[in-house]
């Protein structure tokens, strides 16, 4: 896999703001044709670096209990309980951590009760799950998934790529 580059990313940062955008509509912010543009997406796309997905709001669908929960297991099980736990619906993120926690899982359920269930019934019946700790999320205050704009763009730059790739994240503020 090719190494992306700043007009991939402007076309990233692009996407992010506003994944409906025409191939056309991309070309003029990055300065390509809508040629390139298009086998540049579809090359990030068929790479897997990207996938376009609708991100609805978990409220607007009924999910008002959003839930981050800390996983010590037993050490040998760690593999096959991020398996188990992946495949759970309720959940939206499953990572492996260092320190106080061996996983967190992140989850959105209907209700409180629902969450206990899943507590109850799912997680605390799991082989190698030693203990758990629930963080309810009191309030969202950012949802993002506009990754990577930490970054700053590299000095060797050819300067109108740069200033191209300012401008958009510039207007995207």
């Amino acid at each position: 896999m090719r190494e992306l580059d700043d007009i991939d990313r402007a076309l990233i940062r692009e996407l992010q703001t506003d994944a409906r955008q025409t191939n056309v509509a991309l070309a003029k912010k990055v300065g390509l044709t809508e040629g390139a543009v298009r086998r540049r997406v579809d090359h990030l796309l068929s790479t897997g670096t990207i996938r376009i997905a609708a991100v609805a709001d978990p409220s607007a669908l009924g999910l008002q209990r959003h839930a981050i929960i800390g996983l010590r297991v037993e050490s040998s099980r760690t593999e096959e309980l991020s398996t188990v736990l992946a495949q759970m619906r309720e959940l939206s993120y499953v990572y492996q951590t260092a320190g106080t926690y061996d996983l967190f899982i992140v989850g959105f359920f209907a209700s409180d009760e629902q969450l206990r269930i899943f507590l109850t019934r799912k997680v605390a019946r799991l082989p190698g799950v030693l203990r758990t700790e629930t963080f309810y999320v009191m309030q969202t205050v950012k949802r993002s998934f506009r990754w990577g704009e930490a970054e700053e763009a590299p000095a060797t730059e050819a300067p109108r790529a740069r200033s191209r790739a300012l401008a958009v994240h510039e207007a995207a503020g």
